[in-house]
C-alpha cells in the first residue's frame, strides 16, 4: 500500500508573493516607458555615440606628448608602469562622469555598454588588463571616502604606481582625474542631453 503525505503547508520555493509580482512588473514597465522616452528624444543615441567616442581620449597606443609632459612635470619618471597606471585612470575618470553627469542611470549604462564594447575592440590587450585590475575598486574606495577626494585618488594612483610614499605620485594622479574630469565633463555637455 502506497503512504500518502500531507502536503497542505508546503509552499512553492521561488515563487514570488503576489504583491512582489506587481511590484516587479511596475518596475520593469517604469523601466521600459523611460527607455522607450529616451530613445525617442534622442538621448540613447547620444550616450551610445558619447561612449564610443570618449575612447578616443586612453585609446593610443603610444601616450600622447601632452601626457608625458605632464608626468615629466611632476618630477615623475615616464615608464611603462606610470603610463599604465595613467590609462587605468583616465578609463576611471571616464566611467565616474558617466555615472555621476549623465542625467539618469540607464545613459550611463548604455555609454558605458558602448564605451567597453570599442575598447575591447580597438585594445583588446589593455583591455584585458583592465579586466583583471583591482584599481577601480580602490578609485572608488577613496572616491566614497569622507575629505579630500581628489587627493584620495591620487594617493591611490601613487599606490598603483608602488609609489605610496612618494608624494610626487600622488599629485600626478590627482592633477590627472582632474583633467581627465574635465575633458570628460565637456564632452557630456557638449551632446546636450535633454
Amino acid at each position: 500500500m502506497a503512504q500518502t503525505f500531507d502536503d497542505s503547508d508546503m509552499k512553492i520555493v521561488g515563487a514570488p508573493a503576489p504583491a512582489a509580482a506587481r511590484a516587479s512588473s511596475g518596475e520593469t514597465a517604469a523601466f521600459l516607458a523611460e527607455l522607450g522616452r529616451q530613445h525617442f528624444n534622442g538621448n540613447y543615441a547620444k550616450a551610445k555615440e558619447l561612449g564610443s567616442n570618449i575612447v578616443s581620449v586612453f585609446s593610443y597606443r603610444s601616450p600622447p606628448e601632452e601626457l608625458v609632459e605632464t608626468i615629466r612635470s611632476f618630477g615623475v619618471p615616464v615608464d611603462d608602469a606610470v603610463l599604465e597606471q595613467a590609462k587605468i585612470l583616465a578609463v576611471f575618470s571616464a566611467e565616474d562622469c558617466l555615472n555621476r553627469y549623465l542625467p539618469s542611470s540607464q545613459l550611463s549604462g548604455v555609454a558605458l555598454g558602448e564605451m567597453y564594447e570599442v575598447l575591447q575592440r580597438i585594445l583588446p590587450a589593455f583591455y584585458e588588463t583592465l579586466s583583471h585590475s583591482t584599481a577601480f575598486s580602490f578609485y572608488y574606495l577613496a572616491i566614497k571616502t569622507p575629505g579630500d577626494v581628489p587627493a584620495a585618488i591620487g594617493r591611490q594612483f601613487a599606490a598603483l604606481c608602488k609609489q605610496g610614499d612618494d608624494e610626487r605620485y600622488a599629485r600626478l594622479g590627482e592633477a590627472l582625474h582632474s583633467s581627465n574630469k574635465a575633458v570628460y565633463k565637456r564632452a557630456i555637455s557638449g551632446f546636450a542631453f535633454v
